[in-house]
């Protein structure tokens, strides 16, 4: 028998597991009681060497990236490991790609290190089909898994994310509010997130009586914005452009530059995370501040917890906040 099986047997987490065995931090005594009773049932018997490595003072939390080239990915590394490094945690960071092998294989050599946590950045790690996310599933079975802004349904994963319909409806409302009668809305990666900004802006549209049926753009994802942003929009009838991202707003403030359409007296623009992409424009962009510091200090607060034994929600939202610029008009009433 091996601490997977105590974990698998008591319910707690390998890392609760291990403290209990080694006294090496806090256990609770109602918690310390049941594991050790399942040890003396199970006739379990501590391995030296293992002991000697659990006992040391390096704690390690795997980090895992879809794409670090990504800046929402980029700052969210930059503050989890800053948040990590305040509790004592080294980071073992793997940058996945979009390939679903190399995302079970990741895992897998996170948990052959012996990681204490697994950190997920981004939505791109929930697949479609449930059986491609068995792997996450079973991982959360042998340690804490977090995913940060996404959202894994039935299993033991915990997700702290921001409220992308409530973000998204407000973007939206600003634009209509600003005057605009026919806002489009531009998305890439067909991820949890992004069919969470999807939502807002059909709540938002439905409820000043536009149809949005026809002014969702799926960008291909695949393909460099250069080499078909043009082709995307041109014939398209709209007043408003609302982002997924704020590097897609970047181009799309490009787009109306180069067709001579004024900002925002003839096309407002919304991007989306309000990072230092939004201020780049002379026309800084409006924009939706997801809050990236506090997703990474919740989530290690997660951690914290959940290794210490005690409860936590499997799924934490927070709302951000709306950052209007100079790229929307403000309202009638606001003026």
């Amino acid at each position: 028998m091996n601490m997977y099986d105590i974990a698998k047997e008591t319910g707690f987490s390998i890392a609760t597991i291990s403290r209990a065995i080694n006294n090496s931090g806090y256990v609770s005594e109602k918690t310390r009681e049941k594991i050790m009773k399942v040890i003396d049932e199970k006739g379990y018997s501590v391995n030296p060497f293992a002991k000697g490595m659990a006992t040391s003072t390096m704690s390690l939390a795997g980090v895992l990236s879809t794409d670090s080239r990504d800046l929402y990915q980029a700052e969210c590394i930059y503050y989890l490991q800053n948040a990590l490094r305040q509790h004592g945690y080294t980071t073992l960071l793997a940058c996945t790609g979009s390939e679903l092998k190399n995302k079970q294989d990741s895992v897998r050599l996170l948990l052959s290190r012996n990681v204490d946590v697994i950190f997920l950045i981004g939505s791109g790690f929930v697949e479609k089909s449930g059986r491609d996310n068995m792997y996450l599933k079973e991982a959360a079975n042998k340690v804490p898994v977090i995913l940060m802004n996404g959202l894994l349904e039935n299993s033991k994963v915990h997700s702290i994310r921001c409220d992308d319909v409530k973000g998204m409806k407000e973007l939206t409302n600003v634009v209509l509010k600003g005057g605009a009668t026919k806002p489009i809305l531009l998305t890439r990666k067909l991820t949890f997130s992004a069919g969470e900004k999807v939502k807002g802006f059909e709540e938002a549209c439905k409820e000043a009586g536009i149809d949005p049926t026809d002014r969702i753009i799926h960008l291909d994802p695949s393909r460099k914005l250069n080499d078909h942003f043009e082709e995307e929009l041109d014939g398209k009838d709209f007043d408003a452009i609302l982002c997924v991202d704020d590097e897609i707003a970047v181009f799309a403030m490009k787009y109306c530059a180069h067709h001579g359409l004024s900002v925002p007296d003839q096309v407002q623009i919304t991007g989306y995370n309000n990072s230092l992409l939004s201020d780049m424009p002379a026309c800084e962009i409006t924009s939706y501040d997801n809050l990236i510091n506090y997703l990474c200090d919740t989530s290690v607060s997660c951690m914290i917890q959940v290794l210490d034994g005690k409860e936590y929600p499997r799924d934490s939202v927070f709302s951000g906040t709306l950052v209007e610029k100079c790229s929307t008009n403000k309202a009638a009433d606001d003026q």
